[in-house]
């Protein structure tokens, strides 16, 4: 197995693939009033997408960037995230088994502060924030991604990272007709699995209109196999027994497991689009998306509690960590889950196009629902006995030693049976109108809109504990653990639960009838006005936009209030608005013919999690403490500035450098303040507008084709990018004071070395993403500062066109098994090893 243990040392794969190519990204402008180049050019080939992005960012009137398909129903990657990635600025987060990409962030901003469009309106959510889950997603329906850096005042207000808005096919994607199909398998190495994938596009176009239909169905399944530390703690030891501790303050690795996490993932996709011109001077345009995607996911974990040991047999310290320790009594766990989801997406739009003259009116109505229901369940077995662990000899993998067999189901007994249903339903209806006019050099647009969101949650738990029964009559084994990695010291097989004998025997025991989780009830209807007036001035070798944007938005919060200890419940409402003017300007300057110079600034805002909004809140009358969700909170702003240099030195070639800076206020974290409540002081803790960050940094691209060099090495290009952001993030800690550190979710460090080699029949791409280190999440006491450290996968994709109508297809993502890690405060401290192995997709497509 080829490993890469940190990424940085992988800076020699940038070199290899060099030889290799990648995905077609570039950057481009916003979708502009009139049809653009894009509109009139059929997207084949990388270098052919490249050009026209590249075409459309240099009339943009802001910063934006842009990855366009290839050719119809070819987006460069299956999953949008992995493509969005190539972005400048954009990096993205691997949370799900087997380390597929499914939240992004831009410039540094945490996940929750992207917004994401889906025709030009807001696509709700399945996740229980408004971060948007990019995994349910079929990248094959998607005809291009813009990614918002900087905001003009008619687009909507939601993301202080950027707003990335997606497009489905359109009918003028096609001439008189076309039809679109490919039909490949998928095929991961961990799990040894193949699935198919398969795409059906139709579409024609004709002087008064057109209709394009697409549906897409795909399976995949993907792993990750990982050493896991869970957590390093401070202790104190006395290894001698005279009650004077010998080692004070040393690192302990408490919980360290093995993780077999795995996910399978069913997805069928429906796109309509309709576009017809009623009269020369109306048209209509109505499209539709259905999404349903099934997704099951196992993790299979044994893990030993040292932190819960008492008998210390033998301990090693070195430099202040725990090396070594040997323990009895310790608690062996099989911890295993199980969790099937179903999402459902719906989205049906209608936009008019009148044309008064000198005026175009165009109306518009979108409604969308997201459907999100999940049931899991969790077994333990468990027993005790001697155990020990050593990272003596390596760090990132250690040894543990028992002298019982974990594969040995008759050893253990059942513990514990949990399982929990959660619902969350997500409604929006959005609708509004745009009125343009121009005049001369200049142009006006303004624009009203209406958006009704409404949000809930619902859950329910159950709970069997202190169970003694045999494990052996609902287990099974597990086995293929990491056996292709040679400094793996663990076993590769274990005992497990047979997930189906284990739900057939405690599924009855586990009724949820009667056991909602009420504290984790919310419903929340959140209603915003937005309107806006913007004005473009384009003269001469000057592009000057500006705008502004004034939303109001109102609130009503439902939840519970619990009264302890005498556990009454009594249903709470709240409602709540706030007002925000957004002004946005842009200013565009052609130094020369090739030479184009930009800044821009702007106020925006992200509005709160919908689940921190909830109404619900828990008085304990006994030790005087209120514990709250709060329907109050106000967005979190941020004024940002933009300055740009773009060279166009030849035909799709670009060098360019730009300087980004923000200013963040209102970050929502945690704050325990005293408050009078029903005569006596209560300790009140609940979400509030507190931490403050400011961001700043740095953009470089540089994209050229190398045809002048000869054949047939005229079929060479690159595209390079580098993004520097630096944070600082000032926390504010409930002892009073603050403390200052870098923005979670935020590598300093991220860039994509994209190259590609194309004839007229043959393409061989390749690209290198690098994402260096970053903050996980907001540092708590228990679990420290976590890290996770560099990492560099490499992808690489191969056509081959048999003739004008039939393709080969074959894409290989992380082709060098890319191993990603984590740790807590240092690097030696290793807190994770997830290995995630390569993923195959090979088929045919054919265009007719």
């Amino acid at each position: 197995m080829i490993r890469i243990s940190r990424a940085r040392r992988s800076i020699l794969l940038a070199t290899s693939a060099m030889l290799i190519a990648t995905p077609a990204l570039a950057q481009q402008g916003p979708a502009s009033e009139e049809p653009t180049l894009l509109d009139e050019v059929v997207v084949q080939g990388v270098r052919a997408s490249l050009e026209a992005a590249l075409e459309t960012k240099k009339t943009a009137e802001g910063v934006v960037d842009s990855i366009v398909a290839e050719d119809i129903g070819q987006f460069p990657q299956s999953n949008l995230a992995e493509a969005l990635q190539r972005v400048s600025g954009v990096q993205i987060r691997r949370d799900f088994a087997g380390g597929v990409g499914n939240e992004i962030s831009v410039r540094g901003m945490p996940p929750e502060f992207t917004q994401v469009l889906i025709n030009g309106q807001s696509a709700p959510s399945n996740a229980e924030s408004r971060v948007f889950n990019f995994n349910v997603l079929p990248a094959e329906l998607f005809r291009r991604v813009d990614v918002y850096k900087s905001i003009t005042a008619d687009v909507d207000e939601g993301g202080i990272g950027g707003t990335v808005s997606l497009e489905t096919i359109r009918p003028r994607d096609f001439g008189d007709k076309r039809m679109i199909a490919s039909l490949e398998g998928v095929y991961n190495e961990i799990t040894g699995d193949a699935s198919p994938r398969a795409t059906l596009v139709y579409g024609r176009a004709g002087d008064r209109g057109g209709v394009v239909v697409g549906a897409s169905y795909s399976e995949f399944s993907a792993a990750s196999q990982s050493y896991d530390a869970v957590r390093w703690t401070r202790r104190n030891f006395d290894t001698n027994g005279d009650r004077v501790n010998d080692f004070t303050n040393v690192f302990l690795m408490d919980l360290p497991r093995y993780v077999q996490e795995q996910q399978t993932v069913e997805r069928l996709s429906l796109t309509a689009t309709g576009q017809y011109r009623l009269a020369d001077n109306v048209e209509v345009i109505v499209d539709g998306l259905y999404i349903r995607t099934d997704q099951l996911q196992d993790r299979l974990t044994p893990i030993w509690d040292f932190a819960g040991a008492k008998v210390l047999n033998s301990l090693v310290v070195e430099d202040g960590v725990v090396v070594a320790a040997d323990y009895d009594n310790v608690r062996y766990r099989s911890e295993n889950n199980t969790d099937d989801r179903t999402t459902d997406l719906y989205k049906i739009g209608l936009r008019g196009d009148i044309d008064f003259g000198p005026w175009r009116f165009e109306p518009y109505v979108t409604t969308s629902r997201t459907e999100f229901a999940g049931e899991a369940y969790r077994f333990f077995a468990d027993r005790r006995g001697r155990a020990s662990y050593d990272i003596r000899q390596d760090d990132d993998y250690f040894t543990i030693v028992t002298p019982y067999d974990i594969a040995d189901p008759t050893l253990f007994t059942t513990s514990e049976a949990r399982r929990n249903t959660t619902s969350v339903v997500d409604d929006e209806l959005a609708y509004g109108f745009d009125l343009r006019r121009q005049f001369g050099d200049l142009k006006v647009k303004s624009g009203f809109k209406l958006r009704d969101r409404s949000k809930e949650r619902i859950r329910f738990s159950r709970t069997l504990s202190g169970l003694t029964d045999p494990f052996a009559p609902v287990s099974s084994l597990f086995s293929g653990f990491l056996e292709d990695e040679d400094r793996a010291t663990g076993p590769s097989s274990w005992a497990t639960y047979d997930f189906d004998k284990a739900i057939s025997l405690y599924g009855p025991r586990l009724d949820l009838e009667t056991s909602e989780e009420r504290n984790n009830f919310y419903k929340v209807d959140e209603r915003t006005y937005s309107g806006y007036v913007r004005a473009t001035l384009d003269r001469g070798p000057w592009l000057l936009d500006a705008g502004v944007r004034a939303q109001k938005t109102e609130v009503t919060s439902f939840g519970e209030e619990r009264l302890r200890p005498a556990n009454l419940y009594t249903e709470r409402t709240v409602e709540s608005d706030y007002s925000d003017i957004l002004p946005s300007a842009s200013l565009r300057y052609r130094l020369t013919p090739t030479v184009y110079l930009r800044a821009a600034a702007a106020r925006v805002l992200t509005r709160p999690g919908l689940a921190s909004l909830a109404a619900y809140r828990e008085i304990n009358e006994s030790n005087l403490t209120i514990s709250a969700q709060n329907p109050d909170l106000d967005p979190t702003r941020a004024n940002q500035y933009d300055l740009a240099a773009e060279w166009y030195f030849d035909e799709g070639a670009i060098l360019s450098l730009g300087y980004f800076y923000k200013d963040v206020t209102g970050f929502i974290a945690n704050e325990t303040t005293t408050v009078d409540f029903n005569g006596a002081s209560y300790r009140l803790t609940r979400p509030v507008n507190l931490d403050d960050a400011t961001l700043s940094g740095f953009e470089f691209n540089y994209q050229q084709a190398f045809d002048f060099l000869p054949a047939p090495f005229n079929g060479l290009g690159v595209a390079v990018n580098y993004t520097y952001t630096d944070t600082s993030y000032e926390q504010v800690l409930a002892g009073g004071g603050s403390v200052t550190y870098g923005l979670p979710n935020n590598s300093k460090d991220s860039y994509n070395l994209v190259v590609y080699y194309e004839n007229e029949r043959f393409s061989l791409r390749a690209a290198q993403n690098f994402r260096g280190v970053f903050l996980r999440e907001v540092p708590n006491e228990q679990d420290g500062l976590k890290y996770r450290d560099d990492y560099a996968p490499v992808d690489v994709a191969v056509r081959y066109k048999l003739n004008d109508q039939v393709s080969l297809t074959l894409d290989v993502q992380n082709i060098l098994n890319a191993v990603q890690e984590e740790y807590v405060f240092e690097r030696r401290l290793t807190d994770g090893t997830f290995t995630t192995g390569r993923t195959v997709q090979f088929g045919l497509r054919g265009k007719f």
